[in-house]
């Protein structure tokens, strides 16, 4: 910059002895005029030079403004880059753990399939146990059913060698009808009311139709 003013500054008073030089005036006149121009060509470099110091300040804080924002945009960068880079670890934690549980689930479900053979092959046996047990049942049930039918038919030959027998012993058997009394039955068969509910072991007089009763021969 200075050496451009110092050009300007001679060409603007080469200039002026140029285009002086033919008025042919006094030498006062000329010096007067010289000091003029070189006041004016110092007006024009000051303002020059306030107009640079101006730019210059200006650039200085813009180039201030710039490098401050270089470091806020670098602090940005690095805090993003440390968030990232920590949300990353936390996300690859996090994966580990879920691989980590993945495995482990993998290894309860094939326990798991593991105990549901065993299950099913016990569940077959069971049922085969099961199916012999109910044929055994069946078999017992029928056992049972002719045992019944044998007890049926010693109750029966039972209630005939009993009806047999009563024809042997002191006492025959008579069936209450319609009609009777302990009394009238006594007086039929010449006994004794007290004796008749003594041999019948009845407490009171009560009798109902149907009822049998033993009847001294």
């Amino acid at each position: 910059m200075r050496y451009f003013v110092q050009l300007v500054l001679l060409a603007t008073v080469s200039f002026c002895q140029y285009s002086c030089s033919p008025l042919k005036s006094s030498p006062n006149e000329e010096k007067h005029q010289m000091e003029l121009t070189i006041h004016e060509i110092q007006t024009v470099i000051d303002d020059l030079m306030r107009n640079y110091n101006c730019y210059k300040t200006e650039l200085e804080i813009l180039d201030g403004e710039i490098k401050k924002h270089e470091n806020n945009l670098s602090d940005i960068k690095s805090t993003f880059i440390e968030s990232q880079k920590n949300k990353l670890e936390k996300a690859l934690t996090h994966l580990t753990l879920l691989e980590k549980r993945i495995f482990i689930l993998e290894k309860r479900l094939g326990d798991f399939e593991k105990d549901i053979e065993q299950l099913s092959y016990h569940a077959n046996e069971s049922s085969s146990a099961f199916k012999q047990h109910k044929e055994k049942i069946v078999e017992l049930e029928n056992k049972i059913f002719s045992q019944n039918k044998k007890f049926e038919d010693l109750v029966k030959l039972k209630s005939t060698i009993l009806s047999l027998a009563q024809a042997t012993l002191n006492y025959s058997v008579y069936k209450v009808k319609r009609g009777d009394s302990l009394d009238k039955i006594a007086k039929e068969f010449k006994i004794s009311t007290q004796q008749l509910k003594k041999l019948n072991q009845l407490d009171d007089d009560l009798i109902v139709v149907g009822q049998e009763l033993k009847i001294p021969n």
